[in-house]
């Protein structure tokens, strides 16, 4: 679908944004997402949402708005591709902000409608559903289903309270006279209290009424059955607000200051005083003999929104008899509106999620920086990116520290980190409303609170969550994250990996040392007699699978150079019959999970022991007094950290907890053939080189908490459960969301996710580039200068011919590319091949004699990588004169893949040009990709026999998937130039293969149709260079415009006869 979109689904308003702002603040007072006054903008109606944009946005950026509205509205999935620097991460935002924005004041006012509506039908005279009677109507159930008193609370979807509260439950029945700000609050206007949560901290996604239906006044009556002194109810909605509020204190603090007190008063009073007056025993005995029937209208009105959606139900039903006295069928079509589209769940949350925490901070930086949308925002962080705790920090394993001491209650952070996520400047209004990690950071340690547990409070009611997408897609991640996905909004940026990174989210391995962690611990605990039962168990289960993984009865099927791997199923042995041997049945995955929970809850008691004794107390020998208690130092002189663990446990540490559960919920997936993802595993037992001594931690770094021997192992033997399906963990997301978007500037091709991910996505889009084709030029080149057939195959990465050919090629385009430069290979080893026969043949000295020449290095550090990059950047700064091209750029080499591919901006003249060696298919003998090509074979033959694919399951086949795989690599290489409208750049494939037409369509949209090619290396050349020589004087001629421009800003500044005083030279407005 193009994004030049013809239609009338969108009209654009070029408004003030002050005024635009100021009407939606008075429509909408409460809102949480607002507009920012101080911002310019423009106002657009994109699918009949109000769309703020800080420009006039490009047609591909309305293309994405309006399909990303049109999906929100209609709860479907959908899959957007835009180029990089299209703009593409604002628009989402923004559109989504305001859709989010539009559905909360359309379902304020649409309940504000069924509240008037009930009211008339009430005012009618019809009965009221549900009331409560004094006898036996009121089932005990309903009355639990209800919040008690002094937990009342008035949300988007109405008011809830206990009858109880109202003084309407047992043979009590009061006659109800409203003061005005109570009945605001039930109507949903006026200002009250924020609630407060468990900790004390202000909830400010719930609004308080404190003590509503003390605010409710009641007038005792009288024998006869009158009302004393009775003000009429026009008279006391007449009176202010602060009227009200001291009338109604006036009547707890006096007696007779008022004729009108609640029962609840009465009772106060009377327990204070007993006996010192008649007339209040008298006044409370009449209110609990009063009857149902006089109930007021207003009462019943309370009563029947209670229970909003049980009160609209009963009414359509009685409807279908006859329409209500007082209603219309205008009035009963709303209604069925309202239970139709659930109207009462809260406004959706957006989840923002991106590949890395880096791009997450680019993102909230758009939205901080150039949006005008302003609302609660949160964002999810490690442990190692947000702990301010010094001893944590210094651990050398940060996350089991931390749980440490938070569990014995020695982290200072961790218990002020109420304040820090009650903080005013994180709150709506603040400076830093819409926050990063380093702010948070920062602020939490000028309050020495903890940030990475207010980061997660702050997301509980943030209408803004970013997060890494592993956050979302783990389940374990996502749960311990506290990520609730129901009805929920997923955004899922640089969405091109999703595919593997749901099938590693599915996965699990777990170590014969970490099993034997899990061993010792359960050992320990069972000796000193804390469920032993459990632990016995739990340690019983974890021995076999160890002895079972340093067993070397079984064949390997698959021997690579450091590992060893054997696969389930096999043909003489299932998974079935493999776990069978290990004992591992239905019934013992069904006690596995109820030990599972009483663990939890065992762990759960023992955090909430106030009273435990200290850390030293806590040792096991401690425990024993027949046992010395013992301080066990290593070779370094440190204590021994079992030891530690010992003094400090009366529980499984958290990293046991997690290998258990990470078992257990793989387990239940596989239990039996039966089961709907059975056949989407493998089970591997897998025998690895350990890491050698030089890997090793270094001394005087406090190491992981473990029982397993200190010495480092010859072999590391691992279990793992491989998921060759990512539908397993993006069924269960799609179930639960109201909408999933996928996007990327490089999803192409696109046929693959909706089967791999067992997912209905309801439209693509495919946006075309911001740039004008006349700034880039795309082609693939068949043969190199020598006359050599480019095709990078493994049969001719080690022919001389084609390496020399390639290296000609480069060196002639290198000449003639102004400034930086990329190439791309399929793998490290022809990179070396390459370099190996360059070196040789003088072709290296060439190519350096017109670039600098870098090399992406292979399994280097971050830092390693960020000091590359930034020698590369600055070889290409250095002596640079505005407009024109260094006399030597820069070129770099890396691989499809590897780190300068992903996410990596190189604008400008840090990329000219991208060189595209061969064609990235996946290691064929690696065990996951062979696997999972044999699977998707199997999966697509079954279907195809029984004739049951749908488009969500309709799995591809293996030679299908592993080319996918191999052109979405080189999308994502094509995106590193390009960034932005005004950048220009060549895109150039070093292989023949691109003559076939099904290859060139399986490149992203904006690039295929402009791909042309060459069979000549010479015609390509001529045209490269001509290209080069236009952009360049285009550059040139632009910089030079720029700077007499700047020219004669000054003079005319110097000139100026006016009074205005002129800056001096030395703050003169600089050229670039």
């Amino acid at each position: 679908m193009s994004s030049d979109h013809k239609g009338s689904s969108w009209r654009a308003h070029k408004t003030d944004g002050k005024k635009q702002a100021s009407k939606g603040a008075a429509a909408v007072p409460s809102e949480t997402v607002r507009i920012a006054t101080d911002l310019n903008h423009q106002t657009y109606f994109i699918g009949g949402v109000q769309v703020h944009f800080p420009f006039k946005p490009y047609p591909s950026q309305l293309g994405m708005m309006n399909h990303m509205i049109r999906a929100l509205s209609q709860s479907k999935n959908t899959m957007i591709e835009s180029p990089t620097g299209s703009g593409k991460s604002l628009a989402l935002l923004c559109a989504a902000l305001a859709w989010q924005r539009d559905y909360r004041a359309k379902n304020k006012k649409q309940i504000a409608t069924v509240r008037q509506i009930i009211r008339r039908y009430v005012a009618g005279g019809a009965i009221v559903p549900d009331l409560p009677n004094y006898d036996s109507d009121l089932a005990k159930e309903d009355r639990d289903d209800m919040p008690k008193r002094n937990d009342i609370e008035v949300q988007s979807d109405g008011i809830k309270a206990d009858p109880d509260a109202m003084g309407l439950s047992g043979e009590q029945s009061l006659r109800i006279k409203p003061d005005p700000d109570a009945v605001a609050a039930v109507h949903g206007t006026g200002d009250v209290k924020p609630v407060l949560d468990a900790k004390g901290v202000p909830d400010f996604r719930k609004r308080n009424v404190e003590n509503l239906f003390d605010r409710f006044i009641y007038k005792p009556l009288d024998a006869g059955g009158a009302d004393k002194g009775a003000a009429t109810g026009a008279e006391h909605a007449n009176k202010t607000t602060d009227d009200t509020e001291s009338d109604a204190d006036a009547s707890r603090d006096s007696d007779s200051d008022s004729d009108f007190v609640s029962t609840k008063t009465l009772a106060k009073k009377k327990k204070s005083s007993q006996g010192s007056s008649s007339q209040q025993q008298s006044d409370i005995s009449a209110a609990e003999k009063r009857s149902k029937s006089d109930l007021s209208i207003e009462g019943q009105v309370i009563i029947a929104l209670l229970k909003l959606p049980s009160t609209v139900s009963y009414i359509v039903q009685a409807s279908e008899i006859s329409i209500p006295r007082g209603l219309t069928q205008k009035d009963i079509d709303v209604l069925k509106e309202f239970q139709d589209n659930n109207y009462l769940q809260n406004t959706p949350r957006i989840y923002f999620g991106s590949r890395t925490h880096k791009q997450v901070s680019q993102l909230i930086d758009e939205l901080r920086r150039k949006s005008a949308y302003r609302m609660q925002t949160a964002v999810l962080g490690s442990r190692t990116q947000t702990c301010i705790n010094r001893e944590a920090l210094t651990s050398g394993a940060i996350d089991d520290e931390c749980r440490n001491l938070v569990d014995d209650e020695k982290c200072g952070p961790y218990k002020q980190y109420h304040r820090l996520a009650a903080h005013s400047r994180l709150r709506p209004g603040g400076d830093l409303e819409i926050w990063d990690i380093e702010d948070i950071v920062g602020l939490g340690k000028r309050l020495f609170a903890c940030p990475y547990y207010a980061a997660r409070d702050l997301a509980a009611t943030a209408d803004l969550v970013f997060c890494p997408y592993n956050y979302i897609l783990d389940p374990g991640v996502r749960e311990a994250a506290g990520i609730s996905l129901r009805d929920n909004i997923v955004i899922l940026d640089e969405g091109h990996n999703v595919e593997n990174a749901a099938r590693e989210a599915g996965s699990m391995e777990i170590t014969d040392q970490q099993l034997g962690v899990l061993v010792g611990e359960c050992q320990t605990l069972s000796r000193d007699g804390l469920l032993p039962g459990a632990h016995q168990f739990v340690g019983t289960f974890a021995e076999g699978l160890a002895n079972w993984l340093q067993d070397d009865s079984d064949e390997y099927d698959y021997q690579e150079f450091d590992a060893l791997t054997a696969v389930w199923p096999k043909p003489n042995e299932s998974v079935q019959d493999l776990f069978g041997r290990l004992v591992i049945t239905p019934a013992f995955i069904a006690r596995l999970d109820l030990v599972y929970a009483e663990l939890e809850d065992f762990m759960k008691q023992q955090r909430l022991d106030k009273d435990s004794a200290d850390a030293s107390d806590m040792s096991p020998a401690h425990n024993n007094p027949t046992e010395p208690i013992k301080d066990n130092v290593n070779n370094d002189g440190e204590q021994d950290e079992n030891s530690r663990w010992k003094k400090r446990k009366k529980h499984l540490s958290q990293g046991s907890m997690r290998v258990i559960g990470g078992l257990l919920r793989v387990l239940r997936l596989m239990s039996s053939p039966e089961s709907p993802f059975y056949h989407d595993y493998r089970v591997a037992k897998i025998r690895r080189k350990a890491i050698t001594a030089a890997q090793a931690p270094p001394k005087g770094k406090r190491k992981r908490v473990s029982l397993a021997p200190q010495s480092i192992p010859e072999y590391i033997n691992v279990l793992a459960f491989w998921a060759l399906n990512p539908g397993i963990v993006f069924s269960e997301i799609s179930s639960l969301t109201r909408s999933v978007v996928l996007t990327s500037g490089t999803l192409s091709p696109l046929s693959s996710y909706a089967s791999e991910l067992q997912m209905v996505f309801s439209s693509t889009l495919e946006a075309n580039h911001v740039i004008d084709p006349s700034r880039f030029a795309a082609m693939a080149i068949e043969y190199g200068p020598l006359g050599t057939r480019l095709e990078a195959k493994y049969q001719t990465f080690n022919m001389l011919e084609f390496q020399d050919d390639v290296g000609k090629a480069l060196c002639s385009i290198a000449a003639s590319c102004p400034d930086g430069m990329l190439v791309f290979a399929p793998s490290y080893s022809l990179l070396n091949k390459l370099f190996a026969r360059w070196s040789a043949t003088g072709l290296l000295d060439t190519l350096q004699s017109h670039k600098h020449v870098f090399v992406e290095p292979q399994g280097g550090s971050k830092e390693q990588f960020e000091k590359l990059l930034k020698a590369y950047r600055g070889s290409l700064e250095k002596d640079r004169v505005p407009g024109e091209p260094l006399s030597r750029g820069a070129i770099m080499f890396a691989v499809y893949r590897g780190k300068v591919s992903e996410g990596i901006d190189f604008s400008d003249h840090f990329c000219r040009t991208v060189v595209n060696i061969g064609i990235p298919y996946p290691a064929f003998k690696d065990v996951k990709v062979s696997l999972k090509r044999e699977y998707n074979d199997s999966r697509a033959s079954l279907q195809y026999q029984h004739q049951m694919a749908t488009p969500e399951t309709n799995m591809l086949n293996g030679a299908l998937w592993y080319e996918i795989q191999a052109f979405r690599a080189i999308n994502q290489a094509l995106g590193r130039c390009l960034r932005h409208r005004s950048d220009w750049g060549a895109v150039i494939m070093l292989e023949s293969r691109f003559a076939l037409p099904w290859n060139v369509s399986k490149l992203s949209k904006w690039i295929r149709n402009y791909m042309k090619l060459y069979g000549s290396f010479d015609s390509a050349m001529s045209e490269l260079e001509l290209f080069y020589k236009t952009r360049i004087a285009e550059d040139v001629t632009a910089a030079a415009a720029a700077a007499a421009a700047a020219v004669s800003l000054s003079d005319s500044s110097a000139n100026s006869t006016t009074a205005v005083v002129t800056p001096t030279s030395e703050h003169s407005p600089k050229t670039e």
